[in-house]
């Protein structure tokens, strides 16, 4: 399966100490394929990351440069009533929170790498048309989730975090750190596809080539819009948690002891 291996000590992983590790099996897997590429994806940063660490110890957002503004209240007034957009921030403001955190360390240090190669590198796995490709993502990063894509093919994912699964085909995935997901892909009718990997807070994206030869490259998509958390995504929303209405009889509380003959546990 795919897996990957990396250290633990002090800040070395965030500084490259990290690397793929592919164990062959001992028994033939239970798909076909023609050729395979390791997809590893990082985040890199030029700080040293012990920088990095003391400026969120002393505030937790400060790479986060996306917070909301004047500007976003005034639309979100349009959208809600003053009543509703004033209520949400004060509920962010009660948990000291920002809707906006959806990671600790954002594009505005990382340079988000594939292989270990920037977008502009154009990192490139070569194909023959009408070949299955066996592509081994893994997200080696130190703090980043991604959403992978390949534009304009259909992925089937055979395996997670080295184990098979039932096959599920998928245009997109989501890999949070530390995850691997192997895919079966089926590239033809161009020679080149990007492999599109954004980050999860769209403050940048990995980027590489899947072609037939070296040097070609396919367009790049543009970043998705930036999400926004909600009270649900926090788990408090409580529209859905209505009590039930009144029972029409009184409640029964009796505890009964007879076992049901019919289930092979019963008196356990």
């Amino acid at each position: 399966g795919t897996y990957w291996c990396h250290s633990h000590s002090g800040f070395q992983e965030q500084q490259g100490l990290y690397g793929p590790l592919v164990i062959e099996p001992r028994e033939p897997e239970p798909f076909a394929y023609d050729r395979e590429h390791v997809v590893m994806l990082s985040d890199w940063t030029d700080e040293d990351p012990n920088r990095v660490f003391a400026k969120l110890k002393k505030q937790s957002d400060y790479y986060n440069f996306h917070q909301r503004t004047v500007g976003d209240f005034f639309r979100d007034v349009r959208r809600q009533g003053f009543k509703g957009a004033a209520a949400d921030r004060r509920m962010w403001g009660a948990m000291r929170m920002n809707p906006t955190d959806l990671a600790d360390v954002s594009g505005s240090t990382y340079t988000y790498l594939m292989n270990g190669t920037a977008p502009a590198g154009n990192w490139t796995a070569l194909f023959k048309p009408g070949e299955r490709v066996r592509l081994r993502f893994i997200n080696g990063s130190a703090m980043s989730y991604f959403d992978v894509r390949i534009p304009g093919l259909k992925m089937t994912v055979v395996a997670a975090d080295g184990q098979y699964v039932h096959p599920v085909t998928v245009d997109e995935f989501r890999m949070a750190t530390a995850e691997t997901f192997d895919v079966i892909v089926e590239p033809s009718g161009q020679e080149a596809f990007t492999i599109f990997a954004q980050s999860n807070d769209r403050t940048g994206y990995a980027a590489g080539t899947l072609a037939i030869r070296h040097g070609l490259r396919a367009s790049v998509p543009a970043l998705d819009p930036r999400p926004m958390l909600t009270m649900a995504d926090m788990g408090h929303d409580m529209s859905a948690m209505a009590p039930a209405p009144a029972a029409s009889s009184p409640a029964d509380h009796t505890v009964g002891t007879t076992p049901n003959p019919s289930d092979p546990h019963a008196g356990h």
